[in-house]
This record gives structure tokens, C-alpha cells and sequence, in this order.
């Protein structure tokens, strides 16, 4: 068969303009069945046409989609235009995960996998290449389908694959690797891992990486199989590797065992690398940094999410501190190595000035890039049906769970409060001219730490500069947004600095006036 694999269309909103990455799932997918033709369409780095569309789908047998949760209508469009012209559609990912029910019951979805897809996948595609093993569709674990009568069926999860090198390696041939840029550099995607053992209140990793039956949560692929993958990326149109897992440090003795091998087979000399990890784990392993660093790690994801305490260890995050924070912040920067945060929005509990200070801390860290993100609840998370059992969540439309605009109330903001608090912050980080200032500071200096980002500085101003303004354009951020709370706790900050010589840390502020409160309540 000739089997067509389409990533929907782009989001379109926040950082989505300057971040593209690779569809690891789909290349993954396409090599379970290479006995069948594979084309992958990515409409993140592709534009749509419909016509086009529709000239591959009358070459092709059948259709695998995936969806992340905005994503949805997109997804549901391409399926509609896809059994229009008789292909059959397979949907997979996180939404179609999350909340099954709704993706089955669309008129132009066949098939829904649920959870981990390879080996649901591949069944399934043996089952429409004419059943060669006689099975019955029921006996397909992880697929949802509807029956004859038009109900609703999912068949039993399916167990995870214990050891992930089982899997065949990706058919990396399918996609273009120039299109995939991160932050300027052209990036490839590189999974080592899956899961994570960490329950952070917001997160739907959980839901989309957990066996039925033996409550695994985390797996990992060998040193060996994981220096294949490397080897086969194409170092010469690629500047980093990203290590796409949720987090890459979580085994510390594992996360050695690969930079020891990354820097014994001398790649590190090839290609940079980049990975997401926690303030937690590199705070109490300083270690790790300097070997991250000779390693080739050069640019890092952190979540941030919060200066305050209380809001920290509400996510299930009481092992950090903010102060934790910006001392790893200053040690990573210390080696050269960007950072790239993740900023939580109004988690429950939090004010419009509790939120002002968590974007002033943000400014402070003088990251690289910052991802502002509203607090969220995504369908079959525990968070999502805690917050629609006390009626605050404010819209349904899917287009609204993008991480930019708000889907939802707090007991404190309103879901146009939290709109307004995302465009803000936006606001305030970029359009000042701090940012810019230490961008050019930081990789314009050819002596400096940074100076491994010298080769991409053009992409760089391309992607993320200009392509940076036509999001702040399209989502109406200006100074403007730029509340007087927020100027008058900027301007503190820099009059602290001015007459002490010393930078104003509002977390230890924070915390000073927290300890008073306490002291105050025992009296």
C-alpha cells in the first residue's frame, strides 16, 4: 500500500513562529511498515493546498494523522478532504489520546490509536493489507473504532514495549532537514527516552506513557542503540541534535553513560546538542553541567513556571526553589550553554501582580528565549477534570488549548485576565530593549562563550528576530499592553541595582516577606 503520514497544520500563535521541529512520530511510524510506500506531508514547514492534498491522496491507499490538541480541526479538515477521495484515516498523538471518545465519534476518522502507536500501527496496517494474519479487529490492542451501527469501540490499552530498542530506527529519508529549525540553528530530533516518573499537576505525559498493567512510566533505550540513532543523523545539514524527551536527566547515571560515550566517539566535535532537563536535577548534580557541556550540550530547556513558592509546590514541584532556579540559570550561562524557560501564566491561586512578579523574575534571568504559556488543562488529565468539576473551564473550542490564549478561569483571573497577562509578558520580555541588548552582547562577540552561535546568526535574525516580530504583530503584543504595575516593578528593580551595585533578586524579596507572614501567623 501507499501510505500518506500528514502533520496538521501550524498553530500559529506564540513561539510556534520560530520553532519547527521534526515529526519523529510519524518518520518512527512509517518505518514499522517499510514494506509499504511512506510520503510524509508537514504542514508546520509546509504550506497548505488543497489541491495538492488532494493530487497525493488519489496516489495513496491510506492516511495516518497526528494530532497535538490545537492541532484537532486541522486534523479533522485533512481527514474530511481524505474520505472524500476514498482514503481510509488513522489518527494518533497526544488529542487523539487524551480524549478518544471525541476523535472516534468525527464522521472522517476511521481509526484512532491510542497511546503508544507502533505496534497498534502495524497491526492495524496488516489487518487492511488484506488481514494477512487472520485476526480480528477486536483483538487490536489500543485501536478505538466505530462498529457497524456506529458505536464507539476501544479495544484494550496495549502494554508499552519494554525495550525500546525493539523499535526500527526512523526513516530519517522521508523529511526535508533544512526545514527544521530551532532557535535559528537547524536542529534534528533524537528520542532516547520515553515517559517520565514526575506527576507535575499540569502535565499529560502521564496519560500519553503509561502501561495499562505494569504502571510503567519511564523507559530508555540502550547506549548502544542510542549512538546508532546519532550516527545517523546527517551532521552536515544539521547544526544540534535535540533530545526530544520530556526530560533528558532524569536517570543521572544514564545521562553520564551518554555524554562519556558522546565525548569518547569525539561527535561532540561534529554537532551540538541540545536537551530539556530540571532545575532540581542540576542543581543537586553541578557536575552534570561542565559534562553537558564537554559533551556539545549548548542550549537547555528549563520550566521556570513560577516565582512563587506556594505555586511551585502546588505543581508538585516542591524540590525547586526559585532561588535554586536562577542559581543553575547563572551556572549553565557560566559554561556558554542557552537557555531556553518555560513560564507558567496564572496558576491557580495567583494574582495579576503575583503574576507581573514571575514575568519580572523572567526578565532577570536574561534567558535566550522565553515561552509564556497560560496555565492549561488538557482533556483526560486529572487537572483538566478538577477544573471542570469547579466549573472554570471557559471554552471548548480546541483552538483555544494553544498555549497562548486561555481556555480556562482561576479563582483569582479570568480566562481574558490570563489572555491579557500572556500578551503582556510577551510584551515586557521582548519588546524591551534589554533582550535585545543581551542577545547582541551574548553571541555577537566572537571570543565570548557563546561564540559556538557566530555560524547561525543569520538564521538567527531571520527565524527568530523577524519571525519573532510577525507573531508579536499578529497577536497584537506592543508596549502598550505594558501595565503600570509591571513598569513600576521593573523600575524598583533598576533603581535597587542603581544604588546598591547589585541586581535586585525579587525571589529573595519573596521570600523574605513569606518568612514575615509565617513569623507573624505563629505569634
Amino acid at each position: 500500500m501507499n501510505i500518506l503520514y500528514i502533520n496538521p497544520a501550524r498553530i500559529r500563535v506564540g513561539l510556534d513562529f520560530i520553532i519547527k521541529g521534526q515529526p519523529l512520530n510519524l518518520i518512527t511510524l512509517a518505518a514499522m511498515v517499510p514494506e509499504h510506500e511512506a510520503k510524509i506531508i508537514d504542514y508546520k514547514v509546509d504550506k497548505f493546498d488543497r489541491k495538492d492534498l488532494i493530487r497525493e491522496l488519489n496516489h495513496h491507499d491510506l492516511v495516518a494523522i497526528t494530532s497535538m490538541t490545537p492541532q484537532i480541526y486541522s486534523a479533522f479538515e485533512i481527514a474530511k478532504i481524505a474520505k472524500e477521495h476514498g482514503c481510509p484515516t488513522i489518527f494518533g498523538g497526544y488529542h487523539p489520546t487524551l480524549a478518544p471518545d471525541y476523535v472516534t465519534k468525527n464522521p472522517y476518522v476511521d481509526y484512532v490509536i491510542r497511546g503508544e502507536g507502533e505496534h497498534t500501527f502495524k497491526e492495524l496496517v496488516d489487518f487492511l493489507d488484506n488481514n494477512k494474519h487472520n485476526i480480528s479487529i477486536r483483538d487490536i490492542d489500543g485501536l478505538s473504532y466505530k462498529d457497524k451501527e456506529g458505536k464507539i469501540v476501544h479495544n484494550k490499552a496495549r502494554k508499552l514495549e519494554k525495550n525500546l530498542d525493539n523499535f526500527p530506527l526512523p526513516r530519517r529519508e522521508l523529511i526535508d532537514d533544512s526545514k527544521y529549525l530551532y532557535l535559528g540553528v537547524r536542529v534534528s530530533s533524537l528520542e532516547s527516552s520515553r515517559g517520565c516518573p514526575y506527576s507535575c499537576k499540569f502535565c499529560c505525559i502521564q496519560k500519553m506513557w503509561r502501561d495499562p498493567n505494569q504502571h510503567l512510566s519511564y523507559r530508555s533505550k540502550s547506549i548502544k542503540r542510542i549512538m546508532q540513532e546519532i550516527y545517523d543523523v546527517d551532521f552536515k545539514k544539521n547544526d544540534f541534535i535535540f533530545f526530544c524527551e520530556d526530560n533528558f536527566t532524569i536517570n543521572i547515571k544514564r545521562t553520564k553513560k551518554i555524554l562519556d560515550t558522546i565525548i569518547k566517539s569525539g561527535i561532540n566535535s561534529e554537532i551540538y546538542f541540545s536537551c530539556q532537563s530540571r532545575v532540581d536535577t542540576l542543581y543537586r548534580n553541578p557536575w552534570l553541567v561542565e559534562l553537558m557541556y564537554k559533551a556539545g550540550m549548548r542550549q537547555v530547556f528549563l520550566g521556570i513556571e513560577s516565582v512563587h513558592q506556594k505555586s511551585l509546590n502546588a505543581m508538585n514541584k516542591r524540590s525547586t526553589t526559585p532561588q535554586m532556579t536562577r542559581e543553575v540559570v547563572e551556572m549553565l550561562q557560566s559554561y556558554g550553554i542557552s537557555i531556553f524557560g518555560g513560564v507558567i501564566i496564572g496558576f491557580p491561586g495567583e494574582t495579576k501582580k503575583m503574576v507581573r512578579q514571575t514575568i519580572q523574575y523572567a526578565k532577570s534571568l536574561n534567558l535566550t528565549c522565553v515561552q509564556f504559556t497560560p496555565i492549561t488543562a488538557f482533556p483526560g488529565t486529572k487537572f483538566y477534570e478538577e477544573m471542570k468539576s469547579e466549573g472554570r473551564i471557559s471554552s471548548h473550542n480546541y483552538r483555544h488549548y494553544n498555549l497562548f490564549y486561555s481556555m480556562m478561569d482561576t479563582d483569582k483571573l479570568s480566562s481574558k485576565e490570563l489572555y491579557q497577562l500572556v500578551v503582556e509578558a510577551y510584551s515586557s520580555y521582548y519588546l524591551g530593549e534589554e533582550w535585545l541588548k543581551m542577545l547582541g552582547k551574548r553571541y555577537c562577540n566572537p571570543f565570548g562563550k557563546f561564540n559556538w552561535m557566530s555560524s547561525s546568526i543569520p538564521r538567527f535574525m531571520k527565524t527568530v528576530i523577524m519571525s519573532g516580530w510577525q507573531m508579536l504583530r499578529s497577536q497584537g503584543i506592543s508596549r502598550s499592553n505594558i501595565s503600570e504595575e509591571l513598569k513600576q516593578i521593573s523600575n524598583n528593580a533598576k533603581e535597587i541595582k542603581h544604588k546598591t551595585g547589585q541586581a535586585f533578586k525579587i525571589e529573595s524579596y519573596l521570600s523574605k516577606l513569606m518568612n514575615m507572614e509565617k513569623q507573624a501567623i505563629a505569634k
